[in-house]
C-alpha cells in the first residue's frame, strides 16, 4: 500500500518507541504492544486497531521496540503499559517464552491479554489473532513448488529466530514442500532478524555457496526486500525464483519487474481491527474464540491486477 498515504494518517509519538494515542471519551484503555513499527505491515495493523478503537469509543496506543530483535525493550514496553493500568493489552510477542512473565504479571493485575501475529507459550491470552502461519507457509510452498515444476534446490531465509511467526512460516513451508514436492532439496533455514541488509547478505552468501540454487523463500517484509535486492545485485532475476511474504510498494515493484515471482499477503488491517475488537468484547463479558484466523492470499504476476487482489493490496485505494 502507498507508504506516503499511510504516513498521512499516522501520527508518530515524540519518543522513538511507537505511535500516538487515539483519544476517546470512554474510560477503557487498550494499548497495542507490537513487535516493531518500522515495516508497513505494522503501520497497517495500527490503522486497523486505531479504527476499531475509534468505533468502540476506547483509548489506545501503539508501541513497539526500535527493531524486531529487542526483546528486553518489548518487555520494558509491556511494563510501561501495565503501569498505566490498562483494561487490556494486545500483544505481538517477539519471543514466545520471554514474554510469558510479563503476560503473567498482567493477568495478576486483572489486565486482559490477547496476542496477534506471534503468540506466547501460555494459555492466559484470551485469543490469538493472526494469519495461520503454518498454512500460509504451506501455500507459499505449493505455489513455489509448482513454479519450479517440482525440481531444484531451495533456500529459506526467515526473520527472527524464536518468533512463532518465523518458526511456523518455515515449518509450514518445509512440511508442505516435503509432502508435495519430495524431489526439491531444502537448505537449512537461515535467520536475518528481518533486516533487509542482513537478508540481502544472507541471500548472496547462500547463492555463492550453492551455484545451483533454484529459489529462495523469504518469510517477512524485511527479508523479502533484502532477498529482492540480492537478486537484483547479482542479475539473477528469473534464474533464482523468490517467494516472499507481506506487501509493500517495493515488493510489488519487484514482482512487476520479475525480480520476485510471488508473495504471501496478510490482511494486516483486519489483524489490528479484529484484535482490538476482540479484547473489547472480552472486557464487556462476551465469549470470543481462542483463535481468530485472518486468511492470506498468494500474489503472483498472473493475479495481481485482479479486483480481489487489488482490494487486498490497497484497502484504502491507490
Amino acid at each position: 500500500m502507498k507508504f506516503n498515504k499511510l504516513l498521512s494518517v499516522l501520527t508518530l509519538a515524540t519518543i522513538g518507541f511507537g505511535f500516538g494515542t487515539v483519544q476517546a471519551k470512554d474510560d477503557l484503555y487498550i494499548p497495542v504492544v507490537s513487535k516493531g513499527y518500522q515495516h508497513e505491515f505494522w503501520q497497517t495493523v495500527k490503522l486497523g486497531s486505531d479504527t476499531a478503537a475509534k468505533e468502540l469509543g476506547v483509548r489506545t496506543d501503539f508501541v513497539g521496540p526500535a527493531d524486531e530483535t529487542q526483546i528486553s525493550q518489548q518487555i520494558q514496553l509491556m511494563e510501561n503499559q501495565m503501569a498505566r493500568k490498562p483494561d487490556a493489552i494486545l500483544l505481538a510477542a517477539l519471543d514466545a517464552n520471554a514474554l510469558v512473565i510479563p503476560v503473567e504479571e498482567a493477568a495478576s493485575r486483572g489486565i486482559k491479554i490477547a496476542t496477534f501475529d506471534s503468540g506466547v507459550n501460555s494459555d492466559i491470552p484470551k485469543t490469538f489473532v493472526a494469519t495461520n502461519n503454518i498454512k500460509a507457509g504451506a501455500d507459499a510452498a505449493k505455489a513455489l513448488g509448482e513454479m519450479l515444476k517440482g525440481k531444484g534446490k531451495v533456500g529459506i531465509i526467515a526473520h527472527v529466530a524464536g518468533t512463532t511467526s518465523a518458526i511456523q512460516r518455515s515449518e509450514g513451508f518445509i512440511n508442505a514442500m516435503n509432502e508435495y514436492y519430495p524431489d526439491i532439496k531444502l537448505l537449512d533455514v537461515q535467520y536475518s532478524d528481518g533486516d533487509p541488509q542482513k537478508s540481502m547478505d544472507k541471500a548472496i552468501d547462500m547463492y555463492r555457496a550453492n551455484s545451483d540454487l533454484a529459489a529462495i523463500y523469504a518469510t517477512n517484509e524485511g527479508v523479502t526486500l533484502g532477498v529482492g535486492n540480492a537478486i537484483d545485485s547479482m542479475n539473477l532475476a528469473g534464474k533464482v525464483l523468490v517467494m516472499g511474504f507481506d506487501s509493500t510498494e517495493g515488493i510489488i515493484s519487484f514482482l512487476k519487474a520479475g525480480t520476485i515471482q510471488g508473495f504471501v499477503v496478510q490482511d494486516a488491517y483486519q489483524i489490528g481491527y479484529q484484535g482490538l475488537k476482540a479484547l473489547y468484547n472480552v472486557i464487556k463479558g462476551e465469549n470470543i474464540p481462542l483463535s481468530i484466523d485472518i486468511p492470506v492470499k498468494v500474489i503472483t504476476a498472473e493475479n495481481i491486477d485482479s479486483p480481489e487482489m487489488q482490494k487486498l493490496l490497497f484497502p484504502f485505494g491507490k
